[in-house]
């Protein structure tokens, strides 16, 4: 990897440890994540409920509001329209469970990823009308439906949209009209961001933001993924403030939803994820029973829940239903008030998720093996077909291949003709706006910076294969095969002691947007190096000062005895942490890469 050093100002630096009395290190650390404000570092580290922004800076939240009490005074019937992944179940279950307690007549929908696919379709709209539904709200989806909003009006349905994925630009392929349809024009234009919204009854939307916002506050709520919207909702509808414990109880679907949607942990995000954790933690019996239960199966209780556990736990147990079978059974898990469905339900998604990592793995074998036949060095993007890949573990395996190759890729399933296709993507290159510039291929397609999904016609697929890998070539040149590893700074081993450590651990929750710390250090002598557990390298390294801390570089064990031997000098990146063991507690490194010195 190519090492680059966080280019944080060292005047900012010095100022905000002098102004705040923070270790000039933790002062680098916010420096790095743009926080050089002495107010805005208190209040990242505060990380209070309080700080959490009022609901009615979303310009049509008002009008959300409104729609919805009415509907609920009327005892009309109210749907919410999910989404089958966790950002878009947990989003479902916390807006159903926040109108059930305000006595609404409502019911759920999630459509089914392989016969309905992503987002609303026209027949789950008339089903819903068939079912005496009035209004359908829908969760992490329907910002890039304006037909299907356009069929709702006509089949007298009122719709509420709350999503968080990219608008449609006023050009987008998607407006054109398809075959043997009137020319009409869809939505309505906003003519100071040239996108296109569909005519619903009201939209909440992280873009859609009172233009009076201050850019801090706009920036804190932009990061918001579907569950954190749909939260923003239930707070207005609910009037949910700080200090209200009922505000806090649905935190851990928040929580659950954004990390497996892999938001960024800045902003709101922040807030709403570190105090979810805590609940997610908790193991007393004001939990919620499905949670519990999930907790129980994947072997988690007792234990503190982290960003790594819900993103490689639970997650993925959540996930699994809406993968391979019905959304539903997560849904209910996470809605049901019984610790005996819960448990069932729980029992029935660990036993989905084993089967789940069975097809992905054999879908993996077979991806992998393609990519081995490549010449590497002329590939832009990787784009790979096959009609025996199942679609709902599509993006799993394209996750998997991005980290091994380190190619924006997309994986497609392909059934009668018509492919189902999910791609992920590298820094540097932005995966929905290389979708746009594909769109006269694609039958349809949404998503984000590094995560996309699109439909596709078989016979385009080769043409798609050679767009997308030019424009990834023409944007990131050669630096499309270079991974790079930025370091927050250069430290000495001596530095790091557990106080330090312990107001390091208050920068966390980490993850996207905010990394866990990555430090360098040079002239580190090796010491005893071993194999430990399942291939992973164990080191003692000292510097010239005498100072020796332990290490582990994980999966590295092919380093030893050859870039990595007892007496060998180092130079390393690594994430410092705080080691307990046997009732002691010392600093270990953990290594993210290592070179050779002279």
């Amino acid at each position: 990897m190519k090492w680059i050093l966080a280019e944080s100002d060292d005047r900012d630096v010095a100022v905000l440890s002098e102004q705040t009395g923070l270790h000039p290190l933790i002062a680098r650390l916010l420096a790095n994540r743009s926080i050089t404000d002495p107010s805005a570092a208190q209040t990242f580290l505060a990380c209070d409920l309080a700080a959490l922004s009022d609901p009615v800076l979303f310009t049509q939240m008002g009008k959300a509001v409104r729609r919805i009490r009415d509907a609920i005074a009327k005892h009309s019937r109210i749907i919410i329209f999910g989404d089958y992944d966790v950002d878009g179940v947990t989003g479902a279950s916390l807006l159903y469970l926040a109108l059930k307690d305000m006595g609404a007549d409502v019911g759920c929908y999630i459509p089914d990823r392989i016969t309905e696919g992503y987002g609303l379709n026209a027949h789950a709209l008339q089903k819903i009308k068939e079912a005496g539904a009035r209004l359908v709200i829908t969760v992490d989806c329907g910002i890039s439906n304006p037909r299907q909003a356009e069929l709702a009006n006509s089949l007298g349905l009122d719709l509420i949209i709350t999503d968080h994925h990219e608008l449609i630009d006023s050009k987008s392929e998607l407006l054109k009209p398809k075959e043997n349809e009137s020319a009409s024009e869809f939505g309505m234009r906003n003519s100071e961001f040239e996108f296109v919204l569909p005519d619903a009854c009201a939209i909440v939307h992280p873009e859609l933001i009172s233009p009076e916002t201050p850019a801090a506050l706009r920036s804190a709520v932009g990061v918001l993924t579907g569950v954190g919207v749909a939260f923003k909702l239930a707070q207005a509808l609910l009037e949910l403030r700080a200090n209200d414990g009922q505000l806090l109880r649905y935190l851990d679907l928040v929580t659950l939803g954004t990390l497996a949607d892999v938001g960024r942990i800045t902003g709101e995000n922040r807030i709403l994820v570190k105090h979810g954790l805590q609940m997610l933690s908790s193991d007393t019996g004001t939990q919620r029973p499905g949670v519990a239960a999930l907790k129980r199966v994947a072997g988690l209780n007792g234990k503190a829940i982290g960003v790594g556990a819900v993103g490689f736990t639970l997650a993925p147990r959540i996930n699994a239903s809406g993968r391979l079978e019905s959304a539903d059974t997560a849904f209910r898990l996470l809605t049901t008030s019984s610790p005996e469905e819960a448990a069932k339900l729980a029992s029935a998604l660990d036993a989905v998720n084993k089967e789940r990592q069975s097809v992905e793995e054999a879908i993996w074998e077979e991806a992998r093996r393609l990519c081995l036949q490549m010449d590497m060095s002329a590939m832009g993007a990787l784009v790979l077909s096959s009609g025996e890949w199942h679609p709902g573990v599509i993006g799993i395996v394209a996750s998997r291949l991005v980290e091994e190759f380190y190619r924006p890729t997309g994986l497609i399933s392909v059934k009668d003709g018509v492919g189902k296709g999910s791609a992920r993507s590298i820094p540097g290159f932005d995966l929905y706006h290389g979708l746009v510039e594909c769109a006269d291929l694609l039958m349809g397609f949404g998503g984000h910076t590094y995560a996309a999904g699109f439909t596709i016609a078989e016979q385009n697929i080769p043409l798609f294969r050679e767009r997308l890998s030019c424009l990834v070539q023409q944007q990131l040149g050669a630096r499309r095969s270079v991974r790079t590893l930025c370091v927050d700074g250069a430290v000495t081993l001596d530095v790091l002691t557990i106080n330090l450590m312990q107001e390091i651990e208050k920068l966390a929750p980490f993850g996207q947007g905010n990394p866990e710390p990555r430090l360098g250090a040079r002239g580190l002598e090796v010491v005893s190096p071993r194999i430990v557990g399942n291939n992973h390298l164990k080191l003692r390294l000292r510097q010239q000062n005498g100072t020796a801390l332990d290490a582990i570089a994980f999966n590295r064990g092919t380093l030893l005895g050859t870039q990595v031997k007892e007496g060998a000098r180092l130079a390393a990146v690594f994430t410092p942490r705080i080691n307990a063991w046997h009732g002691k507690t010392a600093v270990e490194l953990e290594i993210r890469d290592l070179k050779t010195e002279q």
